[in-house]
């Protein structure tokens, strides 16, 4: 072999090196993975020694969450509980839009409700203490106690307020957040209402609440599902099942927050 040969496969050895070097990422001097920049910005692919790349990402940052105020300070819990189950301003307006779509379902929901109530003895016996409010008869005993009890129909009120209100309320003020931390607070004796002052105190199981609000959530979806497809597109009624689960949820919270020690 002449030298002349040996020049050759030496340039050659040269050569593929530097091909492999393409495939393997085109490593730059200082060590960094570079890549090229490509059409929607990306750059190097990290921070490294001499990379001066403007397009490369920040580490994302971690937010700093005070388990304190979670406890005590309700706008910082709600800041808080927003955030991380991602109820925005689009929650607030499908839910507002699909209100009088469901509004004429909600005395039949809550009649349906009660009836849920009361197949369990532990939680129709719940509806034999005296309303503030109520002066009518009340029964003796559990089996005399029926669905259409005049005191039966005075509590229905509310509960139909309150399945309105999670439709048409606006999420973005305080006192939204406040009556629905109330309800949470009333059920476990505290009295939290101007009107419930001197109302003898309604104390429910959490397992009960939570039980009751998951109850609502699903007669609430199928309420929205099956809706004309004319009068709420599907795109629109997959938003609003959305919606409702974070709403009911974020409820589901402002009941555990005064019956579970954080």
């Amino acid at each position: 072999m002449s030298l002349e040969d040996v020049r050759i496969q030496i340039g050659s050895l040269h050569t593929l090196e530097k091909v492999q070097d393409i495939e393997d990422g085109q490593k730059t001097p200082n060590g960094c993975r570079h890549i090229e920049k490509l059409d929607d910005g990306a750059g190097c692919l990290g921070a490294c020694n001499g990379c001066t790349n403007s397009s490369a990402k920040p580490a994302s940052s971690i937010q700093e969450i005070d388990p304190e105020l979670l406890r005590t300070s309700l706008e910082d819990r709600m800041a808080y509980v927003r955030d991380f189950i991602m109820f925005t301003a689009k929650d607030q307006e499908v839910l507002n839009k699909v209100a009088p779509l469901v509004h004429d379902a909600i005395p039949q929901i809550v009649d349906e409700l009660y009836a849920k109530l009361f197949e369990f003895d532990i939680t129709k016996k719940i509806f034999m203490e005296r309303n503030e409010g109520f002066d009518g008869p009340l029964p003796q005993t559990l089996e005399d106690l029926s669905l259409d009890s005049p005191q039966l129909v005075y509590r229905k009120i509310f509960m139909k307020a309150w399945a309105r209100r999670i439709l048409t309320s606006d999420f973005s003020s305080l006192k939204t957040w406040s009556y629905l931390d109330k309800v949470g607070i009333m059920h476990t004796g505290v009295k939290s209402f101007k009107h419930r002052t001197h109302a003898m105190p309604l104390v429910v199981p959490y397992r009960d609440c939570a039980l009751t609000l998951g109850w609502v959530e699903n007669v609430l979806h199928t309420a929205v599902l099956r809706l004309p497809e004319e009068q709420l597109p599907m795109g629109d009624k997959i938003s609003a099942v959305s919606a409702l689960s974070k709403v009911i949820w974020i409820q589901n919270d402002l009941f555990a927050r005064h019956y579970i020690e954080e």
